[in-house]
């Protein structure tokens, strides 16, 4: 398979000056010395003062000796930390940015116990990872530099929440069915009749071709055999205003809170040696249902920014036993730049922004369970 190669700012040694803060000046101050009384009952052998008894040439010696020792090791010790594999610089990340990366996957074979050679990564979620525009999707590039498997199960134009606290069937929302909880509910009872249904009732708002293709795919897998999940919804739950937390009914798949404890509930039941990750979305120029644009780390939709879902997702991902891969602060997209590698009032990338997030995701995931040999 022919390889899409992509770079990815680093921050390389030469561009890390390390400078020394300047001492504080030490204050000075000279004590002096108090005079006691006399006592009168001293004698005069006792007011004298003693001879000072002279150190014998070898304490000196030794003292010397002792110095020269301590900075020998002192050198040791540190030449040995900067060779040591333990403490690195990683420079796959630009260092000017703080991350919110939390990931704890390990290699299957550490995880399961067992080693079959291969990792198997599945990949849920909607136009970021999914849109193929330009030649490829985020998932396709991902696909092809890592030595691990990758099936690409995202549906753009999907949600992970449902658009109503009802089971789909009860409403005239056959989106509801791609919605993420539905979607994976589906999966695990091992009939996707009701995503074929729907599909085609969203022909007319939807690339039907990749739907079929991308369900056809999730159909063919062993969920036996896979040994990750990757989550990676982007801002579509937050421009449609769905609510991140509902007091009421907490664990409905309306709500995000709902979403992530039911997929943490069901998929670890039923297949405990799947790991699982969700990608947070990233930055993006938004639109909200009125027509009202502005960056969504401040555009409010029914009362809430991207930043709160972000704030919410990241907290809760933490409760539930998920890992987390920060593609907000972790992607160097912003509201300073964002015209470069978005679409305007849409999260969906162009080319350069798909190949900045893949790098985010190799560096930060499959850097830490990809098998050792080559697909």
């Amino acid at each position: 398979m022919e390889e899409n190669n992509f770079e990815e700012n680093t921050v390389n040694e030469e561009n890390i000056n390390i400078e020394n803060e300047p001492a504080g000046a030490e204050n000075e101050t000279d004590s002096a010395l108090s005079n006691e009384p006399e006592d009168s009952g001293n004698t005069a052998s006792e007011n004298h003062a003693k001879p000072e008894k002279k150190k014998p040439p070898y304490v000196l010696i030794g003292i010397a000796a002792g110095i020269v020792i301590l900075f020998v090791l002192s050198f040791i010790l540190i030449k040995r930390w900067e060779g040591s594999s333990e403490f690195y610089i990683d420079t796959s990340i630009d260092v000017s940015t703080e991350t919110d990366d939390r990931v704890s996957l390990l290699p299957p074979e550490l995880y399961k116990g067992s080693d079959d050679g291969e990792t198997t990564v599945v990949i849920f979620g909607n136009d970021t990872f999914g849109d193929p525009s330009g030649g490829a999707s985020v998932c396709k590039l991902i696909a092809a530099n890592t030595k691990a498997t990758v099936y690409d199960c995202t549906f753009p134009g999907s949600t992970m929440m449902s658009s109503t606290q009802k089971y789909p069937a009860e409403v005239n929302h056959p989106e509801d069915w791609y919605c993420l909880y539905w979607l994976w509910e589906a999966v695990q009872n091992g009939d996707l009749s009701m995503q074929h249904t729907a599909m085609e009732k969203m022909s007319d708002r939807i690339d039907t071709e990749l739907y079929k293709e991308h369900l056809e795919t999730l159909e063919s897998i062993d969920f036996n055999d896979v040994d990750v999940i990757l989550f990676a919804y982007d801002g579509h739950d937050y421009m449609a205003g769905y609510p991140y937390y509902l007091p009421g009914d907490l664990y409905t798949p309306h709500c995000m809170n709902g979403v992530l404890y039911g997929i943490a509930e069901k998929v670890s039941a039923h297949y405990p040696g799947i790991q699982m990750a969700f990608i947070c979305p990233g930055y993006f120029y938004a639109k909200d249902r009125t027509g009202k644009t502005g960056g969504a780390n401040v555009l409010k939709i029914n009362g809430a920014t991207l930043s709160d879902h972000i704030l919410f997702m990241k907290q809760k991902t933490a409760e539930y036993g998920f890992s987390y891969v920060d593609d907000y602060f972790g992607v160097a997209i912003n509201e300073d730049n964002w015209s470069d590698y978005l679409e305007e009032n849409n999260p969906v990338p162009n080319m350069e922004g798909k190949k900045m997030i893949a790098a985010h995701v190799l560096n930060k995931v499959f850097k830490r369970i990809e098998p050792s040999k080559k697909k």
